[in-house]
């Protein structure tokens, strides 16, 4: 490389682009050969101290010598050299990371909706498992009270059974009764009459035996 080119790399700040940071000022430059490659040595000052990304003075404290291959730098500028580190991808596979990164993105946020959706699922869920159970308990209660139900009904068919029994029962007895009432109306004529037929027996014995006149009978 010839000293105009080699010039173009020093009095500027080096980047690498792998670390993601400012490695150093280039102050000077050799090169290296070594079989059919060949490297540039850069001497550098080693920036330390940046505070809030202002330059100033005491910001470098040391120096060093790092050696890059020509394909490590990935752009010379005015003000900085770019290094890549052999790591850094061509354009066109840049443009898709940052398609994919959208790509990503956009399922992030779709992926947070469906965990929303999930959640409001969820919260559904506990809901109606909760408005079950309470089904479940009035639907014990009822069964509970059917049961009850069950039991009186069979004790009230018992009881109406024992009441139409017992209606028989009275209707009977109100037979006997007016069966027991007529022999009663006819023991009582009866027993008029034949008083009366007594009576007048003995009225009729007591005139003769004075010598009355005969009572008919």
């Amino acid at each position: 490389m010839e000293g105009s080119q080699t010039n173009q790399l020093v009095n500027k700040f080096v980047i690498s682009l792998p670390e993601g940071k400012i490695l150093g000022y280039a102050t000077d430059i050799n090169v290296e050969v070594s079989g059919d490659q060949f490297y540039f040595i850069l001497k550098m000052k080693v920036l330390e101290n940046l505070s809030r990304g202002e330059f100033h003075p005491g910001m470098f404290s040391s120096e060093k010598k790092i050696k890059i291959k020509p394909s490590d730098i990935v752009n010379v500028g005015p003000d900085v050299i770019i290094l890549g580190g052999g790591k850094v991808p061509p354009l066109r596979e840049i443009e898709r990371l940052g398609q994919v990164v959208e790509e990503y993105n956009s399922l992030v946020k779709e992926l947070e909706k469906k965990e929303e959706e999930i959640k409001r699922l969820r919260e559904e869920k506990e809901k109606i498992e909760r408005e079950l159970e309470e089904l479940k308990r009035k639907v014990r209660r009822l069964e509970v009270l059917e049961d009850d139900f069950d039991h009186l009904k069979e004790q009230l068919i018992k009881q109406e059974g024992q009441l139409e029994m017992a209606r028989e029962y009275i209707k009977l007895l109100e037979g006997v009764r007016h069966d027991i009432d007529n022999i009663k109306a006819n023991v009582e004529t009866l027993l008029s009459g034949y008083l009366e037929d007594v009576i007048r027996k003995i009225v009729n014995d007591e005139l003769n035996a004075r010598g009355l006149k005969r009572t008919p009978i």
